[in-house]
């Protein structure tokens, strides 16, 4: 039976979860955890998502993503790739690191959003690994880092927090705190909670669920964008991007056709399209005329 096609629209949110294989070890092995850590952060620059809340345990993590763009998928496909490759070269193992495929449940807005938000947040509270006051202390998680001034790429508190009528500040975490700790009082068994927050396909009330099949025109629990519709979103965000790369490049549409194929600025954009976005290399071998795209992946990593 083939695989439910994923949803994908921008503003779309997900609760992300993937576990380890056999249900084994993966973030508390060396220092995996923070890279893995760091290749979340590297997918949220390349995709552009917004991330509302994250942590990562011993053998899997949760995420509260938003989309800006339909990249979900890709985006998903080069975090977990990249983070096994990684894994694998660290501890000398070979073969898959996560357990089957990771699941992805459409959050509605408002009350449910902040209600996984909380959920996440809480999860090394009802693992017995630290207590509500010791949260902060738990590194690999959102909640410490949005108590910084300066917030980190992609991270975003300011939706939770105006759900709760507080403002997007210090004051605001602080109020926030206050009310996870009345949350965590009165929440109802950890049985209960994975099968709100984990189970499905959405969380939403009666009327987003019925608008959402609506717009999709499908009673089908799996609406879908048109494939076609996805891959010409996705290829608007990339060309905004080359076109302010040939701007840092002092290079026209018609340098693209004049230089030759391999030439170094076209390689520096590429590189850069490869690190910053999901752009294909088919699609770069096309826009930037760099002829086969195995001689774009070949420039990209230096094999020339």
């Amino acid at each position: 039976m083939p695989r439910k096609t994923r949803i994908e629209y921008p503003g779309a949110i997900y609760h992300i979860i993937s576990r380890g294989n056999y249900r084994k070890d993966l973030f508390t092995i060396g220092k995996l955890g923070e890279a893995f850590e760091k290749a979340l952060f590297e997918v949220t620059e390349r995709c552009r998502w917004k991330i509302h809340a994250y942590v990562i345990m011993s053998n899997h993590y949760h995420l509260a993503l938003e989309l800006t763009e339909p990249n979900m998928v890709d985006g998903m496909r080069w975090l977990q790739s990249t983070f096994a490759n990684r894994f694998n070269r660290f501890t000398g193992e070979r073969g898959h690191v996560f357990q089957g495929r990771y699941k992805a449940i459409l959050i509605e807005p408002e009350r449910p959003l902040l209600g996984l938000v909380n959920y996440i947040h809480l999860n090394p509270v009802r693992a017995g690994v630290v207590s509500t006051d010791e949260l902060k202390k738990y590194k690999l998680s959102s909640y410490p880092k949005f108590f910084k001034k300066t917030l980190g790429l992609g991270l975003c508190r300011e939706e939770f927090l105006s759900i709760l009528n507080l403002p997007d500040s210090l004051y605001g975490m602080r109020r926030y705190t206050e009310h996870l700790k009345v949350s965590e009082e009165s929440v109802s068994g950890r049985t209960e909670l994975a099968r709100k927050y984990c189970r499905g396909w959405i969380l939403a009330g009666k009327k987003f669920r019925e608008e959402l099949l609506k717009s999709y025109g499908s009673e089908n629990p799996s609406p879908r964008i048109e494939a076609e519709g996805r891959k010409a979103m996705k290829s608007v965000g990339w060309e905004e991007s080359l076109v302010k790369l040939l701007e840092t490049q002092s290079k026209t549409e018609d340098d693209i056709l004049r230089d030759r194929k391999g030439a170094d600025w076209k390689v520096v954009i590429a590189k850069e399209m490869r690190r910053s976005t999901t752009a294909s290399n088919p699609w770069l071998a096309d826009h930037l005329n760099m002829g086969h795209p195995s001689r774009v992946s070949n420039l990209v990593n230096g094999s020339f």
